[in-house]
């Protein structure tokens, strides 16, 4: 079907005068238009694209390439406290293209587990996580992930692996394991092609140029390398929401603003060196009732309040375990202030956040970075949420120190 592209008229600030005209099909420039070269796919599978708002004008965007060629598809972009309160058209039977940790490979898929919807979010990476952190309706569907055995082809936007997808590939290369039958696929991608292409050959491209090394920007404080014994790793919790985000967002960020206030719910700490010392993990008398869906998200359950201790105990309880020449190790200031909340005392310390311990920012997780790097396996004194973080924290604080004693050696 031979379809003609919709064009709009945009004002340039170039010259005073001058007008340009744009495709509202591919939307880039008519004279670089490539709509011709989109074809019509007929696929079975229901795709629906769940876009983050910030992707939906962006010129090289390819999940609206996707939405253009295939005849079951659906492009809904919105913000994401508005993604929580709608009801999204998604099937019983629809699976979420996304690479969770429970995520099964397609190819590993039973043929009664074939889903009649394919899901995607499309965004950056972080935008990604965020839609799917924010939309509840996400949470319950079963996951499925791709393999990739080469790069994706997306030379010309920044990618957080090398194996990374755009939505446009990661669409086709999971239709084709779906339904290896659809035609037109193939010719899907080649659209995709002329648009890189094109943008490559521009006279002003620099996709090619590499990137500055940052190796030597991970400014490792040189008091990471104290006695270990003097070093403190610790987590908090603090007192969640009386509501959740599909309550409102508004009511949702208020309440959080005032627990941020309150004392912690939950702390772990643990000396680096000096095994006399045992970690100190301690639930604290919360100011306000903890209901079961964010003591799930915490990894706690009532039975690790019934030795909850005040206030006032916590604080001396923590009195005892730190000392005056002690090096404190937060993931953050949220920590501190936590622990400020309780009046309690903070020696010097370090934020974790403050050091650029991955330049690269390719790695989804912490728990990624370290298995990359050989550091020592976190080792998890406690199975809830502040415990598997302090055990992360214990693990890159080790990996730092071997950085710097290999940099003084």
């Amino acid at each position: 079907m031979n379809r003609l592209p919709k064009v709009q008229t945009r004002i340039r600030t170039l010259k005073e005068g001058e007008f340009r005209t744009r495709c509202y099909g591919c939307y880039r420039p008519a004279e670089n238009c490539f709509c011709d070269s989109i074809p019509q796919v007929d696929n079975q599978t229901d795709v629906l694209i769940l876009q983050h708002q910030r992707e939906r004008s962006h010129p090289f965007n390819t999940a609206r390439i996707v939405k253009q060629a295939l005849q079951k598809c659906d492009l809904v972009f919105d913000r994401n406290e508005s993604f929580a309160g709608r009801s999204l058209s998604i099937h019983a039977n629809a699976a979420l293209l996304y690479p969770g940790r429970d995520s099964k490979l397609i190819t590993e898929m039973r043929p009664d587990e074939t889903p009649d919807q394919l899901i995607l979010i499309d965004g950056t990476w972080d935008q990604a996580k965020s839609l799917f952190r924010d939309i509840p309706q996400l949470h319950n569907l079963p996951q499925i992930k791709l393999a990739p055995a080469t790069p994706g082809q997306y030379r010309i936007r920044r990618e957080p692996t090398s194996t990374s997808l755009s939505t446009i590939e990661a669409t086709v290369q999971a239709l084709q394991l779906l339904e290896p039958e659809t035609e037109g696929l193939d010719r899907l991608l080649g659209a995709f092609d002329t648009m890189v292409e094109q943008q490559l050959a521009h006279p002003r491209a620099n996709y090619d140029q590499a990137e500055p090394e940052k190796v030597n920007t991970l400014n490792i404080p040189r008091e990471l390398l104290c006695d270990p014994s003097q070093i403190v790793v610790a987590h908090a919790e603090a007192t969640p929401p009386q509501c959740h985000p599909r309550s409102g967002w508004s009511e949702f960020n208020r309440q959080k603003k005032q627990a941020a206030k309150l004392p912690p719910v939950f702390w772990v700490a643990q000396r680096l060196g000096g095994s006399d010392r045992p970690p100190l993990i301690q639930s604290i008398k919360p100011s306000m009732p903890i209901d079961d869906i964010h003591l799930a998200h915490m990894g706690l359950s009532r039975t690790d309040f019934e030795s909850a201790v005040s206030v006032a105990e916590f604080r001396s309880r923590w009195s005892e375990f730190i000392r005056d020449d002690d090096l404190l190790i937060v993931a953050n200031d949220q920590t501190l202030r936590l622990l400020g909340n309780c009046e309690a005392r903070i020696p010097n310390w370090q934020s974790l956040k403050s050091i650029n311990h991955e330049p690269s920012r390719k790695f989804d997780s912490l728990g990624e970075f370290l298995e990359s790097v050989n550091a020592p396996c976190p080792v998890v004194k406690h199975s809830s949420r502040a415990g598997k973080r302090l055990a992360y924290g214990v693990s890159l604080i080790l990996y730092l120190r071997s950085i710097l004693d290999a940099a003084g050696s």
